[in-house]
């Protein structure tokens, strides 16, 4: 009688680590679900930050950097996205972009210079503030330099 036995041993010793090794399904649907969540809010901020790179015009441009700030999405660091911040109504959000534009101009060339010059001189003539008319003077000048 053992040895019966003993062929249905090594039949329960070779399945178990087949089973072993399959992940069990409960754990991939939670994985899956934080997975999805993040990649959500990923989507909805490149959604968010494409419509503010599309815009045209300061009333438009100013609605979706506004709808970005609301949705919490941070502005990067990138030309394209400060050159459309230059045109935003709020001044302080435009002098933000004006210093990260200067630290970016310093290690790189402009990849728009004549949309970048007009908005640096629209600022520069008719900005409601002392701080960013002087700062849109200062970058204009290092841009000819």
């Amino acid at each position: 009688m053992e040895t019966p036995a003993a062929p249905a041993a090594s039949e329960a010793r070779s399945v178990a680590p087949a089973a072993a090794s399959v992940p069990a399904r409960r754990s991939a649907r939670i994985v899956a679900s934080g997975t999805r969540n993040a990649d959500s809010a990923e989507v909805e901020r490149e959604r968010l930050l494409a419509r503010l790179l599309a815009s045209q015009g300061r009333a438009m441009i100013s609605r979706a950097a506004d709808e970005c700030r609301r949705a919490g999405v941070e502005f990067p660091s990138s030309q394209a996205v400060q050159l459309q911040l230059l045109e935003h109504v709020d001044e302080s959000l435009a002098r933000e972009a004006l210093a990260t534009l200067g630290r970016l101009l310093a290690a790189e060339p402009p990849l728009k210079r004549p949309i970048l010059e007009q908005r640096l001189k629209r600022l520069e003539d008719s900005a409601d503030e002392e701080a960013t008319r002087g700062a849109a003077a200062e970058l204009r000048r290092s841009l000819r330099a």
